[in-house]
């Protein structure tokens, strides 16, 4: 059985089986760059961020262009980021269905880690701000998808999210 994590990806053999192509990079050492000098931070660690900028990353990662990894940030029911991330080591499946129906299954795993990007998170916020006073971070990108952009609720109010970010101001994000 396939195991989608880390310790999982050390036997190649039934993920090469199973037509799923693995990342020809070393992760392990992916992580250690990323540790040490991070240089990209992503907001928004949804599907559209992990299918397309994650993948880009991945590719450059394969080809040695690049070193380090991306770390992810989840803002909202950032709470999830232990039950849906943690146990899979940040891995995910990207699959692509090409014109003739044929599908391309990767692991991607150009993520070094998702951070709850709150204050509540403690030790992640804290990470976070150690990360955005690094020298060498060079990208910080977001994800935007149309929830992001809702202020008002179908009563026209606005939504108790916008209030009260609006209340805490930029202080208290």
């Amino acid at each position: 059985m396939l195991e989608l994590n880390r310790e999982g990806l050390k036997n190649p053999l039934p993920w090469e089986r199973a037509g799923i192509s693995l990342p020809r990079f070393d992760i392990e050492r992916m992580f250690r760059e990323t540790d040490e000098s991070p240089e990209w931070v992503h907001f928004g660690a949804g599907n559209i961020f992990r299918a397309f900028p994650a993948m880009m990353q991945q590719k450059l990662l394969d080809e040695g262009h690049v070193k380090t990894g991306i770390i992810a940030v989840k803002t909202h029911n950032w709470r999830t980021v232990e039950t849906m991330y943690a146990p899979f080591d940040n891995l995910s499946l990207s699959v692509i269905m090409e014109r003739d129906g044929e599908l391309d299954i990767t692991v991607a795993a150009s993520i070094r880690t998702t951070l709850a990007g709150d204050p509540e998170a403690g030790g992640d916020w804290t990470r976070l701000k150690e990360i955005f006073r690094a020298p060498t971070l060079k990208v910080v990108s977001f994800t935007i998808t149309e929830k992001g952009y809702s202020l008002r609720g179908a009563d026209g109010e606005l939504l108790e999210a916008v209030r009260k970010d609006m209340r805490q101001g930029p202080g208290s994000p």
